[in-house]
Order: structure tokens, then C-alpha cells, then sequence
């Protein structure tokens, strides 16, 4: 395990309030790791470490590289900070021209390339293997009767949604015969105007029950910035459910586009309510 990053305070300044939210970007994508980070956008990952450490401003290369490892393409709003800071922080604090790759250093890389897709097909074999284990061992519990824990509260990882640059994380509970849908949410840059929909779908007849959707506008949301939507208590027949949200660009609509597709837009783990 790697040494824990130092913690940042964004109040102290312009660099470390930029380093503090390039590490909520992190967050927001599921908290990888520098490596595999790294592996994404092709480049070390002591350099994408360096850049969120809030001693500097990193280069504009290094941010945007950044930003793309947390799985954002549009990097347009993070190059108008960083310009932004470069130009009003001292020089001795600005961010150092990064020196033109040697030939040495090119071929280095070139070779590297090289050995990645062996390296892969390694990684691939070692982890279906430990799939394969953990399937067979899922599936010893449960023919000897051991019983499975039960979470009440069940939750999906973060996944950043695709048509608004906001993470979601869709939550569903059980609690005194309710069925309780819930979001927690977290700005990957800045947004306005976002609306998400959250509602419950019943897996076994495979559509979403339109008295369940609730809607949620969460206004105008810096950076890094958390929200949430919810709880919602559904009183709904026994059945099995998940939380289904999608997270569009306002206005507020009636329903978001597509929901009656079939399961559409992300989910939560899922609940039974049967007896």
C-alpha cells in the first residue's frame, strides 16, 4: 500500500484549492489507484501523484492527464483554471516547463509499449483465476446451506454518468416495509442546471413503476462538490427492486428520456420485499 497523500486545506490557496479538487475528481471516478491511472493515459504515475500534492502548480500536461485518467474527456473547464491560476500565482510557484522527451527516454517508452499486452493477457489469467475461486466458493455457501450476510442498505460504486459530468452513487434500503431509494452525488467539474431522476424498477416484470419517480435539481455545483437526492420511502407490493436514476442537463422534465426502455440508466444493488 502506497504512503498517504498528504492532507490539503482548499482555503490556503490557489494551488492547493486546485490540487484538493484534482484528488475530489479522483474520488469521484472510484478512487483508482496512480498506476492504474497511469495505464489509462499512457504516462508514470508518480506524475499524476506529483500533481495533486498542492506544493506546485503542476504543467497544464500533467493536469490534463489528470483529468482524462479520472475518465473525463472534456477537459475544457480544468485548462480554463489552470490558466487561470498560472496567471495569478508568483513565479517561483508557477508550473515548470516539462523538457522534451530524449531519444533514450523514447525508446525506453517504445519498448514498454511493447511488453504491456503481454503483461496484460498475464493479468487477465491471474485475475480469472481468482474469479473462477471466488464463483466456486459463492457457490459452496450456498449449497451447504451457510447463510449469506444481509445488507440492508445497498449501494452501487460511484459511476460517472455519461451526458452530465456528475458521479452517482444509487442507494436501496428496506426499512419498516418501505423500500428506500436515495442518491449520493458528487460534481466531476462544474455544473448548472442538473436534474436527476431516481426511481424503482421491479426486476421481476422488468419495468420501472412510474409512481416511484422523484426528481431532484441540484442547482448550481462547483468542482468536488457532494449532493444528495432523497431518501425516498416507496410503498410498493412484495416484489424485488432496484434504484434506477439517470442524471440529465435541465430543464426539469416530466421523465427523463428513455425510462421506459427497460433498465435503463444506472442502479443499485438490489432488494426483495417478498415474504
Amino acid at each position: 500500500m502506497g504512503r498517504p497523500e498528504r492532507e490539503l486545506d482548499p482555503g490556503s490557496g490557489l494551488i492547493e484549492r486546485f490540487a484538493y479538487d484534482l484528488r475530489q475528481l479522483r474520488v469521484a471516478a472510484g478512487n483508482p489507484t496512480y498506476r492504474i491511472m497511469g495505464s489509462r493515459v499512457g504516462c508514470s504515475p508518480s506524475r499524476l501523484s506529483e500533481a495533486a500534492k498542492g506544493l506546485r502548480l503542476p504543467s497544464l500536461a500533467a493536469t490534463v492527464d489528470y483529468v482524462r485518467a479520472c475518465g473525463m474527456t472534456d477537459t475544457a473547464e480544468w485548462e480554463r483554471r489552470w490558466h487561470e491560476i498560472n496567471s495569478q500565482i508568483p513565479q517561483n510557484t508557477q508550473a515548470a516547463r516539462e523538457p522534451e522527451p530524449s531519444e533514450s527516454a523514447m525508446a525506453d517508452e517504445a519498448h514498454s509499449q511493447e511488453q504491456r499486452p503481454r503483461a496484460l493477457w498475464r493479468v487477465v489469467a491471474v485475475i480469472g483465476t481468482a474469479l473462477a475461486l471466488v464463483t466456486a466458493t459463492a457457490a459452496s455457501i450456498r449449497a451447504t446451506g451457510d447463510a449469506v450476510p444481509d445488507i440492508p442498505t445497498r449501494c452501487r460504486s460511484p459511476v460517472v454518468e455519461v451526458r452530465v459530468p456528475i458521479s452517482v452513487q444509487p442507494c436501496v434500503e428496506v426499512t419498516d416495509g418501505a423500500v428506500v431509494t436515495s442518491l449520493a452525488l458528487r460534481a466531476v467539474q462544474a455544473v448548472d442546471g442538473t436534474v436527476a431522476y431516481v426511481w424503482l424498477y421491479d426486476i421481476e416484470s422488468r419495468v420501472p413503476l412510474a409512481k416511484t419517480l422523484r426528481t431532484c435539481e441540484l442547482g448550481t455545483l462547483t468542482a468536488g462538490q457532494a449532493s444528495t437526492c432523497g431518501p425516498f420511502p416507496q410503498e410498493v407490493p412484495p416484489g424485488r427492486y432496484t434504484t434506477a436514476v439517470a442524471v440529465e442537463p435541465g430543464p426539469r422534465q416530466s421523465a427523463p428520456p428513455h425510462w421506459r426502455s427497460g433498465a435503463t440508466g444506472t442502479q443499485s444493488q438490489r432488494v426483495d420485499t417478498g415474504p
